[in-house]
């Protein structure tokens, strides 16, 4: 406001200046044609003195007068104001994306959740079904099984055999023709120890 004020008295002081100039201008063609020198010489030095006047003023206001870079300040700034309200829209849209993003996928989470829990009632219920058919129908197998006579059987057994490699001795098994349960009993190691 200083600066707009200061501006306004040097373009005031500038018209002052050339209305003085317009009237020693005055006085200067007054000197010649009445032939005073001394109103000539007035005049002159007052049109010079005005002239100064002028071109000091006019160089103040080209030094001071700073409308256009304010101007430029100004737009500038708004710019800028512009462009942080912009940037601040954007970060706010951003915030509400995102936001939108996870409400989505929880929705869509929920959503697996509630599919995942009734495949996994479902495929409970179905195994319950399939044990208790499986449950009957092993019991009415063992039941045919028990009535034809299956279990009332002897167990067969085979004595098992001792594969030789080629270059190899048949090994000798003693006592093993008296005591098969016996034998079949003990360990593997033992049996080997016991026929180098």
């Amino acid at each position: 406001m200083e600066k707009a004020g200061s501006t306004t008295r040097a373009r005031a002081a500038a018209a002052v200046a050339g209305a003085a100039m317009t009237f020693s201008a005055g006085v200067v063609a007054y000197g010649i044609f009445d032939s005073n020198v001394s109103a000539a010489t007035g005049g002159g030095f007052v049109a010079l003195a005005a002239a100064a006047m002028m071109g000091l003023a006019k160089m103040r206001v080209w030094a001071v007068d700073t409308s256009a870079e304010r101007r430029q300040l100004e737009e500038a700034l708004q710019a800028a104001r512009d462009e942080r309200i912009r940037y601040v829209a954007l970060g706010v849209a951003q915030q509400e994306e995102h936001r939108r993003c996870v409400r989505d996928l929880e929705a869509e989470r929920a959503g697996h959740q509630r599919q995942l829990a009734a495949a996994k009632a479902a495929l409970e219920e179905q195994f319950e079904a399939d044990r208790e058919d499986l449950i009957v129908n092993a019991t009415n197998a063992a039941v045919a099984l028990a009535k034809t006579g299956f279990f009332d059987r002897p167990i067969e057994t085979s004595e098992a055999k001792i594969l030789r490699l080629p270059g190899q001795q048949q090994p000798v098994r003693e006592g093993a023709a008296a005591h098969p349960a016996d034998e079949a009993t003990q360990p593997v190691r033992e049996r080997e120890v016991r026929h180098p």
